[in-house]
């Protein structure tokens, strides 16, 4: 295939970038570091919170802003300068909490990038070991009445999520953007969050046109940015949705799809 003109890369982390134990290989940091180093602006975009995706950032060794929260925020790695934020309002955070309560679920606050949860249990532990970010319990999540969290989550198991996400979508769907990130995963945004407009606001901002950027993704939480992209890549293990929008479908994330298709396309 033709290589692809390119100025900003941008890459989802679980599930595309990461492999099945949620690390970066050595072959796929290297093929970043090598599309970096000839000028390409490479952006990790991810439904992670900010301070969970440093590591793998610092592990290839970029400067350029991150996209996390599934585009509820936009930080530089190294200034800490915010260039975009938009949180939940206060008083939709609250409504989940009660939800949360009454439905006796596992919820995720995530605000000023720290996590809080109400009590530490087999989800807390699941979250914790997966991003590398220590929760704090809090005993009873309403201590955060009047705050605006930048995210918040239900975890729980697949089988369960599949019917809570039904279930969410009618009750805070016309609130809060509502999206299954992983198996486990239900997050909730403001409504005007999106992987997509935040890789807009990055591209305007370095005034980067859409035809030149590529998007990488494998989840229902990439679709928005790969929208935004001029060219898009799914991932081998990316759901069907994903892969009917892309112009190129790699390998899989456990077989350094990234790698490849950055190999063949960009470099």
């Amino acid at each position: 295939m033709a290589k692809v003109s390119c100025r900003m890369a941008a890459f989802d982390l679980d599930g595309t970038l990461l492999n099945d134990e949620h690390v970066v290989t050595d072959r796929n940091c290297e093929a970043l570091q090598k599309l970096s180093a000839q000028g390409v602006v490479v952006v990790l975009a991810s439904g992670r919170m900010h301070r969970a995706i440093l590591p793998v950032s610092n592990r290839i060794g970029l400067e350029n802003p991150i996209i996390s929260y599934n585009g509820g925020m936009v930080k530089h790695p190294r200034t800490g300068e915010v260039i975009h934020h938009t949180p939940i309002p206060a008083a939709d955070a609250m409504a989940l909490i009660a939800y949360g309560d009454r439905k006796e679920l596992h919820l995720n606050f995530c605000l000023n990038d720290q996590l809080f949860i109400k009590e530490h249990n087999q989800w807390s532990k699941l979250y914790e070991e997966r991003t590398g970010v220590a929760a704090t319990a809090l005993g009873d999540l309403r201590k955060l009445d009047g705050q605006e969290p930048t995210k918040m989550q239900i975890l729980n198991t697949p089988e369960k999520i599949e019917v809570l996400l039904t279930e969410c979508g009618a009750e805070f769907g016309e609130r809060l953007y509502v999206t299954r990130t992983q198996v486990e995963y239900i997050e909730f945004m403001n409504p005007q969050v999106s992987k997509g407009r935040a890789l807009q606001a990055l591209a305007a901002r370095l005034d980067i046109p859409s035809d030149l950027i590529v998007a990488f993704g494998d989840g229902y939480n990439d679709e928005s940015m790969m929208q935004a992209a001029g060219f898009r890549v799914a991932m081998g293990n990316s759901v069907d949705e994903i892969k009917a929008i892309a112009d190129y479908t790699t390998d899989t994330n456990h077989n350094d799809g990234v790698a490849l298709a950055v190999e063949s396309l960009l470099l």
